[in-house]
Protein backbone atom coordinates (compact mmCIF):
# COMPACT_ATOMS: atom_id res chain seq x y z
CA UNK A 1 0.00 0.00 0.00
CA UNK A 2 1.34 3.80 -0.79
CA UNK A 3 -0.58 6.53 0.44
CA UNK A 4 -3.42 3.99 1.80
CA UNK A 5 -3.78 3.00 -1.64
CA UNK A 6 -2.73 -0.55 -3.12
CA UNK A 7 -0.10 -0.81 -5.84
CA UNK A 8 -2.12 -1.90 -8.78
CA UNK A 9 -4.02 1.45 -8.58
CA UNK A 10 -0.45 3.41 -8.38
CA UNK A 11 0.38 1.45 -11.62
CA UNK A 12 -2.97 2.65 -12.79
CA UNK A 13 -2.19 6.22 -11.86
CA UNK A 14 1.12 6.17 -13.61
CA UNK A 15 -0.20 4.99 -16.74
CA UNK A 16 -2.87 8.12 -16.62
CA UNK A 17 0.00 10.28 -16.00
CA UNK A 18 2.36 9.12 -18.61
CA UNK A 19 -1.37 9.16 -20.97
CA UNK A 20 -2.14 12.80 -20.83
CA UNK A 21 1.43 14.10 -20.96
CA UNK A 22 1.23 12.71 -24.31
CA UNK A 23 -2.76 13.81 -25.39
CA UNK A 24 -1.59 16.55 -26.94
CA UNK A 25 -2.82 16.22 -31.03
CA UNK A 26 -6.27 17.60 -29.91
CA UNK A 27 -5.20 20.97 -28.80
CA UNK A 28 -3.37 21.39 -31.28
CA UNK A 29 -5.23 20.27 -34.30
CA UNK A 30 -6.83 23.14 -35.65
CA UNK A 31 -3.78 24.69 -35.91
CA UNK A 32 -2.77 21.86 -37.82
CA UNK A 33 -5.27 22.03 -40.23
CA UNK A 34 -5.63 25.29 -40.86
CA UNK A 35 -1.94 25.76 -40.80
CA UNK A 36 0.00 22.92 -42.37
CA UNK A 37 -3.23 21.66 -44.54
CA UNK A 38 -4.54 24.78 -45.20
CA UNK A 39 -7.94 23.73 -44.80
CA UNK A 40 -10.76 26.94 -44.74
CA UNK A 41 -11.31 27.98 -41.18
CA UNK A 42 -15.28 27.31 -41.13
CA UNK A 43 -14.65 23.84 -42.22
CA UNK A 44 -11.74 23.14 -39.35
CA UNK A 45 -15.07 23.68 -37.00
CA UNK A 46 -17.42 20.72 -38.36
CA UNK A 47 -13.80 18.69 -38.97
CA UNK A 48 -12.75 18.74 -35.46
CA UNK A 49 -16.19 17.95 -34.12
CA UNK A 50 -16.33 14.93 -35.03
CA UNK A 51 -13.66 14.30 -32.53
CA UNK A 52 -16.58 14.75 -29.77
CA UNK A 53 -19.08 13.04 -31.82
CA UNK A 54 -16.83 9.70 -31.68
CA UNK A 55 -16.01 9.87 -28.60
CA UNK A 56 -19.97 9.96 -27.13
CA UNK A 57 -19.75 6.44 -28.86
CA UNK A 58 -16.84 5.11 -26.96
CA UNK A 59 -17.99 6.07 -24.13
CA UNK A 60 -21.54 4.68 -24.78
CA UNK A 61 -20.11 1.55 -25.38
CA UNK A 62 -17.01 1.71 -23.59
CA UNK A 63 -18.22 0.93 -20.03
CA UNK A 64 -20.63 -1.66 -20.65
CA UNK A 65 -18.14 -3.83 -22.57
CA UNK A 66 -15.88 -3.90 -19.69
CA UNK A 67 -18.78 -4.91 -17.58
CA UNK A 68 -19.48 -8.16 -19.74
CA UNK A 69 -15.71 -8.74 -20.92
CA UNK A 70 -13.80 -6.74 -18.56
CA UNK A 71 -11.15 -3.64 -18.00
CA UNK A 72 -8.16 -4.63 -19.48
CA UNK A 73 -9.67 -5.40 -22.92
CA UNK A 74 -11.42 -2.32 -23.39
CA UNK A 75 -8.31 -0.35 -22.33
CA UNK A 76 -6.13 -2.28 -24.26
CA UNK A 77 -8.60 -1.57 -27.53
CA UNK A 78 -9.14 1.78 -27.07
CA UNK A 79 -5.09 2.93 -26.83
CA UNK A 80 -4.05 0.35 -29.53
CA UNK A 81 -7.15 1.40 -32.06
CA UNK A 82 -6.78 4.95 -30.95
CA UNK A 83 -2.95 5.05 -31.83
CA UNK A 84 -3.74 3.30 -35.28
CA UNK A 85 -6.18 5.81 -36.19
CA UNK A 86 -4.26 8.94 -34.80
CA UNK A 87 -1.50 7.56 -37.85
CA UNK A 88 -4.27 7.40 -40.13
CA UNK A 89 -5.36 10.95 -39.15
CA UNK A 90 -1.90 12.16 -39.94
CA UNK A 91 -1.64 10.67 -43.37
CA UNK A 92 -4.31 11.95 -44.33
CA UNK A 93 -5.56 16.00 -46.81
CA UNK A 94 -8.87 15.41 -47.63
CA UNK A 95 -11.38 17.14 -44.71
CA UNK A 96 -14.05 14.44 -45.36
CA UNK A 97 -11.14 11.52 -44.80
CA UNK A 98 -9.91 13.51 -41.98
CA UNK A 99 -13.29 14.08 -40.17
CA UNK A 100 -14.26 10.18 -40.46
CA UNK A 101 -10.79 9.00 -38.94
CA UNK A 102 -11.42 11.65 -36.22
CA UNK A 103 -14.80 10.11 -35.45
CA UNK A 104 -12.56 6.71 -35.41
CA UNK A 105 -9.62 8.49 -33.50
CA UNK A 106 -12.54 10.00 -30.51
CA UNK A 107 -14.73 6.48 -30.34
CA UNK A 108 -11.36 4.59 -29.25
CA UNK A 109 -9.52 7.46 -27.67
CA UNK A 110 -12.63 7.22 -25.34
CA UNK A 111 -13.12 3.65 -24.88
CA UNK A 112 -10.86 3.79 -21.85
CA UNK A 113 -12.39 6.30 -20.00
CA UNK A 114 -15.41 4.34 -18.23
CA UNK A 115 -13.27 1.44 -17.90
CA UNK A 116 -10.63 2.62 -16.08
CA UNK A 117 -13.15 4.67 -13.75
CA UNK A 118 -14.79 1.43 -13.11
CA UNK A 119 -11.10 -0.22 -12.43
CA UNK A 120 -10.66 1.68 -9.67
CA UNK A 121 -14.14 1.16 -8.07
CA UNK A 122 -12.94 -2.27 -8.53
CA UNK A 123 -9.49 -2.38 -6.43
CA UNK A 124 -9.87 1.19 -4.59
CA UNK A 125 -11.87 0.02 -0.88
CA UNK A 126 -14.91 2.63 -0.41
CA UNK A 127 -13.73 4.54 1.98
CA UNK A 128 -10.66 5.38 0.13
CA UNK A 129 -11.75 6.04 -3.55
CA UNK A 130 -12.91 9.79 -3.05
CA UNK A 131 -8.90 10.12 -2.48
CA UNK A 132 -8.26 7.61 -5.55
CA UNK A 133 -10.16 10.19 -7.83
CA UNK A 134 -8.73 13.14 -6.67
CA UNK A 135 -5.44 11.48 -7.32
CA UNK A 136 -6.60 10.87 -10.59
CA UNK A 137 -7.74 14.07 -11.47
CA UNK A 138 -4.31 15.46 -10.45
CA UNK A 139 -2.55 12.95 -12.92
CA UNK A 140 -5.40 14.32 -15.53
CA UNK A 141 -4.65 17.89 -15.10
CA UNK A 142 -0.94 17.93 -14.33
CA UNK A 143 -0.03 15.78 -17.46
CA UNK A 144 -2.64 18.08 -19.37
CA UNK A 145 -0.51 20.91 -18.66
CA UNK A 146 2.65 19.21 -19.47
CA UNK A 147 1.39 17.80 -22.73
CA UNK A 148 1.13 21.45 -24.89
CA UNK A 149 4.74 22.59 -23.71
CA UNK A 150 5.89 18.89 -25.20
CA UNK A 151 3.77 19.89 -28.25
CA UNK A 152 5.08 22.93 -28.89
CA UNK A 153 8.33 21.92 -29.63
CA UNK A 154 7.80 19.03 -31.61
CA UNK A 155 5.12 21.05 -33.72
CA UNK A 156 8.92 23.03 -34.39
CA UNK A 157 10.45 19.97 -36.04
CA UNK A 158 7.29 18.42 -37.97
CA UNK A 159 3.35 18.45 -37.18
CA UNK A 160 3.98 14.71 -38.62
CA UNK A 161 6.19 14.31 -35.29
CA UNK A 162 3.03 15.11 -33.08
CA UNK A 163 0.89 12.70 -34.19
CA UNK A 164 4.04 10.05 -33.70
CA UNK A 165 5.03 10.74 -29.99
CA UNK A 166 1.50 10.58 -29.22
CA UNK A 167 0.65 6.97 -31.04
CA UNK A 168 3.78 6.09 -29.08
CA UNK A 169 2.76 7.25 -25.70
CA UNK A 170 -0.53 5.24 -25.99
CA UNK A 171 1.15 2.14 -27.14
CA UNK A 172 3.86 2.58 -24.31
CA UNK A 173 1.23 2.99 -21.92
CA UNK A 174 -0.68 -0.03 -23.46
CA UNK A 175 2.14 -2.14 -22.23
CA UNK A 176 2.51 -0.71 -18.85
CA UNK A 177 -0.99 -1.50 -18.26
CA UNK A 178 -0.66 -4.99 -18.98
CA UNK A 179 2.45 -5.17 -16.87
CA UNK A 180 0.09 -3.92 -14.09
CA UNK A 181 -2.96 -5.66 -14.79
CA UNK A 182 -1.22 -8.71 -14.75
CA UNK A 183 -1.55 -8.97 -10.96
CA UNK A 184 -5.10 -8.00 -10.83
CA UNK A 185 -6.17 -10.79 -13.80
CA UNK A 186 -4.48 -13.59 -11.88
CA UNK A 187 -7.09 -12.05 -8.99
CA UNK A 188 -9.54 -12.09 -10.96
CA UNK A 189 -10.89 -8.84 -10.08
CA UNK A 190 -10.80 -6.83 -13.29
CA UNK A 191 -12.79 -9.27 -15.56
CA UNK A 192 -16.35 -10.56 -13.46
CA UNK A 193 -16.83 -13.00 -16.56
CA UNK A 194 -19.10 -15.94 -16.98
CA UNK A 195 -17.71 -17.98 -13.77
CA UNK A 196 -19.05 -15.58 -11.27
CA UNK A 197 -17.58 -14.35 -8.30
CA UNK A 198 -17.54 -15.01 -4.78
CA UNK A 199 -16.39 -12.40 -1.78
CA UNK A 200 -13.23 -12.42 -0.70
CA UNK A 201 -11.30 -10.50 2.30
CA UNK A 202 -8.58 -8.25 1.78
CA UNK A 203 -5.66 -7.74 4.39
CA UNK A 204 -6.09 -3.79 5.52
CA UNK A 205 -3.99 -1.73 7.89
CA UNK A 206 -6.16 -0.38 11.11
CA UNK A 207 -5.18 3.03 12.93
CA UNK A 208 -2.29 0.98 15.39
CA UNK A 209 -1.18 -0.74 12.36
CA UNK A 210 -2.13 -4.13 12.82
CA UNK A 211 -3.44 -6.34 9.64
CA UNK A 212 -7.49 -7.15 9.85
CA UNK A 213 -9.67 -8.33 7.31
CA UNK A 214 -12.05 -5.82 6.45
CA UNK A 215 -15.09 -5.86 4.04
CA UNK A 216 -14.60 -2.09 2.47
CA UNK A 217 -11.18 -3.45 1.76
CA UNK A 218 -11.97 -6.62 -0.09
CA UNK A 219 -12.24 -5.88 -4.37
CA UNK A 220 -15.03 -6.26 -6.14
CA UNK A 221 -15.13 -9.48 -7.80
CA UNK A 222 -12.80 -12.39 -7.45
CA UNK A 223 -12.97 -15.62 -9.70
CA UNK A 224 -13.04 -19.12 -8.95
CA UNK A 225 -11.95 -21.70 -10.92
CA UNK A 226 -13.94 -25.35 -10.91
CA UNK A 227 -15.66 -25.66 -7.66
CA UNK A 228 -12.80 -24.68 -5.71
CA UNK A 229 -13.78 -21.21 -3.96
CA UNK A 230 -10.62 -18.91 -3.66
CA UNK A 231 -10.25 -17.27 -0.68
CA UNK A 232 -7.57 -14.37 -1.45
CA UNK A 233 -5.30 -12.24 1.05
CA UNK A 234 -3.51 -9.59 -0.60
CA UNK A 235 -0.49 -7.98 1.48
CA UNK A 236 0.85 -4.39 1.62
CA UNK A 237 4.07 -5.40 -0.38
CA UNK A 238 1.74 -7.09 -3.50
CA UNK A 239 2.15 -10.88 -2.61
CA UNK A 240 -0.88 -12.94 -1.70
CA UNK A 241 -2.03 -16.16 0.00
CA UNK A 242 -4.97 -18.46 -0.75
CA UNK A 243 -7.03 -20.65 1.26
CA UNK A 244 -9.21 -23.03 -0.28
CA UNK A 245 -12.51 -25.03 0.34
CA UNK A 246 -14.41 -27.35 -1.69
CA UNK A 247 -16.92 -27.72 0.38
CA UNK A 248 -18.12 -24.13 0.88
CA UNK A 249 -18.68 -23.65 -3.10
CA UNK A 250 -22.56 -24.29 -3.09
CA UNK A 251 -22.21 -21.80 -0.73
CA UNK A 252 -19.96 -19.06 -2.40
CA UNK A 253 -20.66 -19.50 -5.94
CA UNK A 254 -22.49 -16.37 -7.46
CA UNK A 255 -24.57 -15.91 -9.98
CA UNK A 256 -23.11 -15.58 -14.03
CA UNK A 257 -22.22 -12.10 -15.07
CA UNK A 258 -25.82 -10.32 -16.28
CA UNK A 259 -25.45 -9.13 -19.14
CA UNK A 260 -25.44 -5.77 -21.43
CA UNK A 261 -29.73 -5.42 -21.62
CA UNK A 262 -29.48 -6.03 -18.22
CA UNK A 263 -27.06 -3.64 -17.02
CA UNK A 264 -28.43 -0.89 -19.23
CA UNK A 265 -31.66 -1.45 -18.02
CA UNK A 266 -30.74 -0.77 -14.46
CA UNK A 267 -28.75 1.95 -15.42
CA UNK A 268 -32.18 3.24 -17.49
CA UNK A 269 -34.32 3.13 -14.41
CA UNK A 270 -32.23 4.21 -11.37
CA UNK A 271 -33.71 7.75 -11.00
CA UNK A 272 -31.31 9.07 -8.81
CA UNK A 273 -28.21 8.27 -10.94
CA UNK A 274 -29.96 10.13 -13.91
CA UNK A 275 -30.87 12.85 -11.80
CA UNK A 276 -27.48 13.45 -10.88
CA UNK A 277 -25.88 13.24 -14.52
CA UNK A 278 -28.63 15.67 -15.55
CA UNK A 279 -27.58 18.12 -13.24
CA UNK A 280 -23.95 17.48 -13.82
CA UNK A 281 -24.52 18.07 -17.27
CA UNK A 282 -25.82 21.13 -17.18
CA UNK A 283 -22.27 22.12 -14.85
CA UNK A 284 -20.24 20.66 -18.35
CA UNK A 285 -22.64 22.92 -20.39
CA UNK A 286 -21.20 25.63 -18.46
CA UNK A 287 -17.83 24.67 -17.52
CA UNK A 288 -16.80 24.22 -21.10
CA UNK A 289 -17.43 27.63 -21.72
CA UNK A 290 -13.72 28.48 -20.41
CA UNK A 291 -12.62 26.92 -23.70
CA UNK A 292 -15.34 27.93 -25.98
CA UNK A 293 -16.90 30.80 -24.96
CA UNK A 294 -14.31 32.92 -22.87
CA UNK A 295 -11.37 33.27 -25.43
CA UNK A 296 -14.42 34.53 -27.80
CA UNK A 297 -15.83 37.14 -25.03
CA UNK A 298 -12.77 38.02 -24.38
CA UNK A 299 -11.69 38.90 -27.92
CA UNK A 300 -14.66 40.74 -28.31
CA UNK A 301 -13.36 43.13 -25.52
CA UNK A 302 -10.26 43.31 -27.28
CA UNK A 303 -8.54 41.19 -25.24
CA UNK A 304 -5.85 39.26 -27.25
CA UNK A 305 -4.91 35.21 -26.69
CA UNK A 306 -1.92 35.98 -24.62
CA UNK A 307 -4.63 37.12 -21.67
CA UNK A 308 -6.68 33.91 -22.07
CA UNK A 309 -3.45 31.43 -22.09
CA UNK A 310 -2.57 33.29 -18.79
CA UNK A 311 -5.92 32.35 -17.60
CA UNK A 312 -5.29 28.54 -18.52
CA UNK A 313 -2.10 28.82 -17.03
CA UNK A 314 -3.53 29.96 -13.54
CA UNK A 315 -6.60 27.31 -13.64
CA UNK A 316 -3.93 24.54 -14.41
CA UNK A 317 -1.59 25.45 -11.63
CA UNK A 318 -4.10 25.63 -9.04
CA UNK A 319 -5.01 22.56 -9.96
CA UNK A 320 -2.06 20.78 -9.56
CA UNK A 321 -0.96 23.17 -6.32
CA UNK A 322 -3.94 22.86 -4.64
CA UNK A 323 -5.84 19.20 -5.69
CA UNK A 324 -4.14 17.12 -3.14
CA UNK A 325 -3.88 19.15 0.06
CA UNK A 326 -7.62 19.55 -0.47
CA UNK A 327 -7.81 16.24 -0.25
CA UNK A 328 -8.32 15.91 3.47
CA UNK A 329 -10.98 18.83 3.84
CA UNK A 330 -13.02 16.99 1.15
CA UNK A 331 -13.21 13.97 3.64
CA UNK A 332 -14.18 15.30 6.66
CA UNK A 333 -17.10 17.38 4.57
CA UNK A 334 -18.35 14.24 2.70
CA UNK A 335 -18.90 13.95 -1.08
CA UNK A 336 -22.72 15.55 -1.16
CA UNK A 337 -21.33 18.70 0.69
CA UNK A 338 -18.22 18.66 -1.11
CA UNK A 339 -20.17 19.54 -4.26
CA UNK A 340 -22.88 21.75 -3.50
CA UNK A 341 -20.05 23.61 -1.82
CA UNK A 342 -18.07 23.83 -5.26
CA UNK A 343 -21.27 24.27 -7.40
CA UNK A 344 -21.66 27.54 -5.13
CA UNK A 345 -18.10 29.09 -5.57
CA UNK A 346 -18.42 28.50 -9.44
CA UNK A 347 -21.76 30.75 -9.56
CA UNK A 348 -19.76 33.87 -7.85
CA UNK A 349 -17.13 33.00 -10.32
CA UNK A 350 -19.24 33.22 -13.48
CA UNK A 351 -21.30 35.75 -11.89
CA UNK A 352 -17.73 37.71 -11.51
CA UNK A 353 -17.62 37.23 -15.23
CA UNK A 354 -20.92 39.28 -15.73
CA UNK A 355 -19.45 42.13 -15.12
CA UNK A 356 -15.73 41.60 -15.81
CA UNK A 357 -14.35 44.00 -18.49
CA UNK A 358 -10.81 43.58 -18.08
CA UNK A 359 -8.07 40.73 -17.82
CA UNK A 360 -8.27 41.03 -13.79
CA UNK A 361 -11.72 40.35 -13.43
CA UNK A 362 -11.52 37.47 -15.63
CA UNK A 363 -8.59 36.16 -13.76
CA UNK A 364 -10.25 36.96 -10.39
CA UNK A 365 -13.57 34.44 -11.85
CA UNK A 366 -11.32 32.11 -12.98
CA UNK A 367 -9.81 31.71 -9.61
CA UNK A 368 -12.94 30.96 -8.46
CA UNK A 369 -14.91 28.86 -10.73
CA UNK A 370 -11.29 26.91 -10.48
CA UNK A 371 -11.60 26.44 -6.69
CA UNK A 372 -14.96 25.10 -7.60
CA UNK A 373 -13.27 22.39 -9.94
CA UNK A 374 -11.24 21.30 -7.46
CA UNK A 375 -14.85 19.81 -5.24
CA UNK A 376 -16.44 19.03 -8.64
CA UNK A 377 -14.88 16.67 -11.20
CA UNK A 378 -13.15 14.19 -9.04
CA UNK A 379 -16.01 14.09 -6.49
CA UNK A 380 -18.64 13.28 -8.97
CA UNK A 381 -17.00 10.71 -10.42
CA UNK A 382 -16.54 9.26 -6.75
CA UNK A 383 -20.48 9.82 -6.61
CA UNK A 384 -21.14 7.87 -9.18
CA UNK A 385 -18.69 4.81 -8.30
CA UNK A 386 -20.50 4.59 -4.82
CA UNK A 387 -24.21 4.53 -6.88
CA UNK A 388 -23.46 1.80 -9.14
CA UNK A 389 -23.74 -1.89 -8.89
CA UNK A 390 -20.50 -3.76 -8.51
CA UNK A 391 -22.00 -5.67 -11.55
CA UNK A 392 -22.78 -2.43 -13.94
CA UNK A 393 -19.79 -0.03 -13.21
CA UNK A 394 -18.37 0.37 -15.97
CA UNK A 395 -21.86 1.19 -17.73
CA UNK A 396 -22.74 3.71 -15.30
CA UNK A 397 -19.29 5.44 -15.54
CA UNK A 398 -20.13 4.96 -19.40
CA UNK A 399 -23.32 6.79 -19.26
CA UNK A 400 -21.39 9.79 -17.04
CA UNK A 401 -19.10 10.04 -19.56
CA UNK A 402 -21.29 10.40 -22.76
CA UNK A 403 -22.93 13.80 -20.56
CA UNK A 404 -19.04 14.72 -20.21
CA UNK A 405 -18.59 14.03 -24.44
CA UNK A 406 -22.00 16.11 -25.43
CA UNK A 407 -20.98 18.93 -23.41
CA UNK A 408 -17.51 19.12 -25.24
CA UNK A 409 -19.57 19.01 -28.47
CA UNK A 410 -22.51 21.16 -27.65
CA UNK A 411 -20.50 24.12 -25.31
CA UNK A 412 -18.94 25.54 -28.77
CA UNK A 413 -22.30 25.94 -30.55
CA UNK A 414 -24.27 27.39 -27.88
CA UNK A 415 -21.76 29.62 -26.60
CA UNK A 416 -20.77 30.68 -30.28
CA UNK A 417 -24.90 31.27 -31.04
CA UNK A 418 -25.47 33.30 -27.34
CA UNK A 419 -21.87 35.50 -27.96
CA UNK A 420 -23.33 36.32 -31.66
CA UNK A 421 -27.01 36.92 -30.96
CA UNK A 422 -26.49 38.76 -27.72
CA UNK A 423 -23.16 39.26 -26.47
CA UNK A 424 -21.07 38.25 -24.11
CA UNK A 425 -22.31 39.24 -20.92
CA UNK A 426 -25.64 37.46 -21.59
CA UNK A 427 -23.56 34.20 -21.99
CA UNK A 428 -22.26 34.36 -18.39
CA UNK A 429 -25.97 35.71 -17.04
CA UNK A 430 -27.18 32.21 -18.22
CA UNK A 431 -24.25 30.47 -17.07
CA UNK A 432 -24.86 31.51 -13.75
CA UNK A 433 -28.53 30.96 -13.43
CA UNK A 434 -27.89 27.22 -14.98
CA UNK A 435 -24.94 27.00 -11.92
CA UNK A 436 -27.97 27.93 -9.71
CA UNK A 437 -30.41 25.40 -10.44
CA UNK A 438 -27.61 22.61 -10.48
CA UNK A 439 -26.42 23.87 -7.18
CA UNK A 440 -30.37 23.66 -5.78
CA UNK A 441 -30.67 20.73 -7.89
CA UNK A 442 -28.17 18.84 -5.95
CA UNK A 443 -29.07 19.93 -2.61
CA UNK A 444 -32.40 18.81 -3.07
CA UNK A 445 -31.62 15.59 -4.16
CA UNK A 446 -28.79 14.81 -2.10
CA UNK A 447 -31.36 12.69 0.27
CA UNK A 448 -32.60 10.17 -2.62
CA UNK A 449 -28.62 9.94 -3.76
CA UNK A 450 -27.59 9.10 -0.36
CA UNK A 451 -30.06 6.40 0.11
CA UNK A 452 -29.15 4.76 -3.57
CA UNK A 453 -25.44 5.13 -2.11
CA UNK A 454 -26.33 3.32 1.31
CA UNK A 455 -28.80 0.78 -0.18
CA UNK A 456 -25.77 0.02 -2.75
CA UNK A 457 -23.15 -0.55 -0.22
CA UNK A 458 -25.61 -2.93 2.03
CA UNK A 459 -25.98 -4.85 -1.58
CA UNK A 460 -22.61 -5.57 -2.14
CA UNK A 461 -21.78 -6.07 1.48
CA UNK A 462 -24.22 -8.97 1.51
CA UNK A 463 -23.42 -10.57 -2.07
Amino acid sequence: MIFGLPLVYWGLWLAILILWMGRFVTSFLSIYLVSALHINEGVVGAVVSMYGFGSIIGCLFGGTLSDRFGRQSMIIIGEIGAAIALLVVSALTAPVAIGAALFVYGAFASLPSPAIAAYIADVVPVKRQQRAYVLQSWAINFGYAIGPIVANQLVKVSYSLMFYVEAAVMVAVTVLLIAFFREVRHLGIAVPGPGGAVRAAVSGRSDDGRTQSTSDDKPANVGITGDVAATAEVRDDGSRTESASSGDSAATAAPSAPSLRDNWRRVLTDVPFLAFSMLMFGYYLVYFQSTSGLPIAMTDLGLGLGEYSVLLTINGFMLCALQIPAMKLFARMGNSRVLVVGLAVTVVGYAVQIVAHSWAGFALAVVLWTLGELGTFPIATTTVAAMAPASARGTYQGVYNVIWSVSIALAPLVGGWTISGFGGRTLWIACTLVLIAVTIGLRLTKSSRDRAIARNLQDQLAG
